[in-house]
C-alpha cells in the first residue's frame, strides 16, 4: 500500500473543458429557467417586484464572483472551494462542509428530478387547455401522480448518469447542448411576450379564462414596497446567483485558466439578464396590479413560461417554449451529475473516501462516484412520495448552502489577510451577505426550515444537522483508517493536490 499523501501523483482527469462548456455549466448551476417557472413568483409578498430584486441581487453577488475567481486562480483544482477551505482554513472543516453541501445538492437534484413531472404537466396542461385538447390535460394529471413522478425522474437521472459514465466528455456536451437549447427557448418565449406588449391584456384573456384564473372585475393589491422587494432576495439566492461553484469545482479540467472567469461572470450576467428581463416583460405587459395579483394568488399556474405559451395560438411555438422549460430542468440535473462527482472525487483523492471513487474508466469517467450519486439521488427521490414533509425537509436543507458559502467567504478573508489584502473587503462583504441569507433561510417559512407559526420543522432540522454530523463521522473514520496505514491525514491538508 502506498504511503504517499494522495491516492496517486496525478488526478487523471483531462483538460478538455472549453470556455462554452464552462459558461453553460454554471448557467445550469444558477438555474434561471427554474426561477422563471415556480421558483420565486408563487412565494413573493404583495408589494415586492421581482425584476427590481433581481437587479439588486445581481449587484450584491458580484463580490462573491470576484472572490471565487481570485481563489480559483490561486488554487485551480478539482473540488474547488472544498480544496480552498481545507487548505486555507481547516482540513476537517472542509470535509464536513463539502460533504454537507453534496447532501444538500443531491437532495435538491432529487427534488428537481421528482418535480420534472410538474414541469411536463404544466406544459401539457397549458397547451391542452389553450388549444382545447382534453387528452393533454388528462395526461398531465396522470404524469404528476407520485409513482409516475418517481419513475420519470429516476429514468431521466439514470440516463444522464449513463452518458457521463460512458464518456466523461459527454457529460459536458449534454450540459452545453441543453444549456444552449434552454437559452434559445427562453429567448423565444421572451420574444412572444414582447410581441404582445401592445395589447397584452386582451391577448392574455383566453389563457386566463382557460386556466380559470381571471382576476375579478375590481381588485386591489398592496402598493410597491422596498421592504417587500428586498424580501425576495433570499428566494433568488435559492435558485440563482450564489450558485457559481460548478466551474471552480472542475478548474483542473479547463483547457485554459482564464476560462474560470468566463465560467463565473458569463453565467452570472446571463442569469441576471434572463431573470430580470423575463419578469420585467410580465410587469410591462400586465402592469403592476395584474402581475402582482396573479403571482400572489395563482403563482404556480401564472408563470413566465405558461404566459408565453398562452399568448400564442401557434402550436409549434407553444411546444418550442414548453421544451425550453423542460430542457432547463434537464440542464440542472446534467450539471449536477458532473459537479457532485468532482467533489466526491476530490475528497477521495485526499483519502477521505475510499480510493475506488477516484478510479477512472478508459473514457476518463469516475464511474463509482457516479454510481454513488445515482444511489443517493434515487434514495432521496423516495422522500416526496412518502410525504409532503419529506419534500419540505429536502427543500429546507437550502440553509446548508448558505452556511457553506459563508464559510468560503471566511476562507477568503483569512487568505486575504495572509496573502491578498484586496480580497479582504470583497470576501468580507460576501460573508455579511451570506450571514443575512443564512438568517433568512432559517427564519423565512418559504424555505420550510420553520413553519408559518415560526416553529422549527423537526424533520428539516434533523436532516440539516445529520448532514454535518455524518460528514464529521466520515472524516473521523478516514483519519483512524489512514492512521493505521501510517498516513497522517493532517499532512494532506498542508499540500495542494496535484492536477
Amino acid at each position: 500500500m502506498s504511503k504517499t499523501l494522495f491516492v496517486r501523483e496525478s488526478s487523471g482527469l483531462k483538460r478538455e473543458v472549453s470556455a462554452l462548456d464552462a459558461i453553460m455549466l454554471n448557467l445550469g448551476n444558477m438555474s434561471a429557467g427554474a426561477a422563471l417557472f415556480t421558483g420565486i413568483s408563487p412565494y413573493i409578498s404583495q408589494g415586492g417586484v421581482i425584476w427590481i430584486a433581481a437587479i439588486i441581487g445581481l449587484i450584491l453577488t458580484i463580490p462573491q464572483a470576484l472572490m471565487y475567481t481570485l481563489l480559483s486562480y490561486r488554487i485551480p483544482r478539482t473540488g474547488g472551494d472544498y480544496v480552498w477551505i481545507s487548505r486555507m482554513l481547516n482540513g476537517p472543516l472542509g470535509v464536513v462542509m463539502a460533504f454537507a453541501l453534496m447532501i444538500e445538492s443531491t437532495a435538491f437534484f432529487a427534488l428537481v428530478a421528482f418535480f420534472f413531472s410538474s414541469a411536463v404537466g404544466s406544459v401539457l396542461c397549458t397547451i391542452g387547455k389553450v388549444d382545447g385538447i382534453s387528452s393533454l390535460v388528462s395526461l398531465s394529471s396522470t404524469l404528476q401522480l407520485p409513482v409516475y413522478s418517481y419513475l420519470l425522474g429516476a429514468v431521466l437521472f439514470g440516463v444522464i448518469i449513463a452518458l457521463n459514465i460512458f464518456k466523461a466528455k459527454w457529460g459536458y456536451t449534454i450540459v452545453t447542448v441543453s444549456g444552449l437549447v434552454a437559452l434559445a427557448g427562453t429567448v423565444i418565449a421572451m420574444g412572444v411576450i414582447a410581441a404582445n406588449l401592445g395589447d397584452f391584456t386582451k391577448a392574455i384573456t383566453p389563457y386566463l379564462s382557460a386556466e380559470s384564473i381571471s382576476p375579478p372585475s375590481s381588485y386591489s393589491v398592496a402598493p410597491f414596497s422596498w421592504s417587500a422587494t428586498f424580501a425576495i432576495l433570499p428566494l433568488l439566492a435559492v435558485f440563482t446567483y450564489p450558485w457559481m461553484q460548478a466551474v471552480p469545482a472542475v478548474a483542473a479540467e479547463l483547457k485554459k485558466e482564464k476560462y474560470v472567469a468566463y465560467g463565473i461572470f458569463g453565467p452570472l450576467i446571463l442569469t441576471g439578464l434572463l431573470v430580470t428581463v423575463g419578469f420585467l416583460l410580465l410587469y410591462l405587459g400586465g402592469g403592476y396590479a395584474l402581475t402582482t395579483y396573479e403571482f400572489t394568488n395563482n403563482g404556480f399556474v401564472y408563470t413566465f413560461w405558461t404566459v408565453a405559451m398562452g399568448l400564442t395560438s401557434n402550436q409549434v411555438l407553444q411546444w418550442i417554449i414548453g421544451i425550453g422549460l423542460l430542457v432547463w430542468e434537464f440542464a440542472i440535473l446534467a450539471y449536477g451529475v458532473i459537479v457532485f462527482a468532482r467533489y466526491i472525487f476530490a475528497m477521495a483523492f485526499d483519502r477521505v473516501f475510499p480510493e475506488i471513487f477516484t478510479r477512472l474508466n478508459k473514457q476518463g469517467s469516475p464511474v463509482f462516484t457516479h454510481l454513488f450519486d445515482l444511489v443517493l439521488t434515487l434514495g432521496f427521490l423516495v422522500a416526496p412520495i412518502i410525504s409532503s414533509s419529506g419534500a419540505s425537509a429536502l427543500y429546507g436543507a437550502i440553509v446548508i448552502g448558505m452556511i457553506y458559502f459563508l464559510v468560503v467567504s471566511i476562507t477568503g478573508i483569512i487568505h486575504g489577510l495572509k496573502e491578498m489584502k484586496a480580497l479582504v473587503p470583497i470576501a468580507g462583504f460576501s460573508a455579511g451577505y451570506f450571514i443575512f441569507l443564512t438568517y433568512e433561510a432559517v427564519t423565512n417559512p418559504a424555505f420550510s426550515f420553520v413553519t408559518s407559526s415560526g416553529a422549527v420543522n423537526p424533520i428539516t432540522l434533523a436532516f440539516v444537522i445529520g448532514s454535518f454530523v455524518v460528514g464529521g463521522i466520515i472524516y473521523t473514520i478516514a483519519w483512524y483508517t489512514n492512521k493505521n496505514k501510517g498516513i497522517d491525514m493532517s499532512l494532506v491538508y498542508k499540500e495542494i493536490p496535484p492536477d
